[in-house]
């Protein structure tokens, strides 16, 4: 399991720094995990308290989300620096992406970029790792194709790092990840 080398005071107590903590268990500050609830709100709240925080004092965050399945329905999240995404593993940790309730639009569970957002090499996002879970994009049905509808749409990531990820059934590239600078992708299928 993640972070168990960690003392447990720093694991489970780290001090909030500009109204933000340092570490979140993802249960604790609102999404469910049970596969039924639409978890997209309360990541998207949680992403932007976090990068906020980090926008305030550079300190990175980590949200863990332990076992579950948790459901991203009609919206992606628009991803922040020093934002970190840590699930229990694939298999254990599960974002299924749907996007039902509006099939004009997909349902990426992260993204960042040029069209959207502004993204470009002075306006990245930097130090986010995405780590030890599933994304199952079987739930997203697009009537014609569109390139937003991605596992996860980075571009212009600087210190990014996706490590042992399981991304399958998205209607476009699963990792679509562009304009990476000192990242590393290691496990990735």
């Amino acid at each position: 399991m993640p972070f168990q080398a960690l003392p447990p005071a720093v694991r489970y107590h780290r001090p909030a720094v500009a109204g933000a903590p340092l570490y979140c268990d993802a249960q604790e500050y609102g999404l469910c995990g049970d596969g039924v609830t639409n978890d997209q709100p309360a990541l998207a709240a949680l992403v932007d308290r976090l990068g906020d925080g980090y926008a305030a004092d550079g300190r990175a965050r980590v949200i863990y989300c332990p076992p579950g399945i948790y459901s991203i329905r009609d919206a992606g999240t628009v991803w922040r620096s020093g934002v970190s995404l840590v699930g229990a593993g694939p298999g254990a940790t599960r974002f299924l992406l749907s996007n039902e309730g509006n099939r004009s639009d997909p349902t990426p569970l992260a993204f960042w970029t040029t069209v959207q957002h502004g993204a470009d090499r002075d306006r990245h996002i930097a130090d986010c790792t995405f780590a030890d879970f599933e994304i199952d994009g079987s739930g997203v049905a697009m009537a014609e194709y569109s390139y937003l509808a991605k596992g996860l749409g980075l571009q212009y990531v600087v210190r990014g790092a996706f490590r042992n990820l399981y991304i399958h059934h998205t209607a476009a590239t699963g990792l679509g990840c562009d304009f990476l600078q000192d990242s590393l992708i290691e496990g990735v299928v």
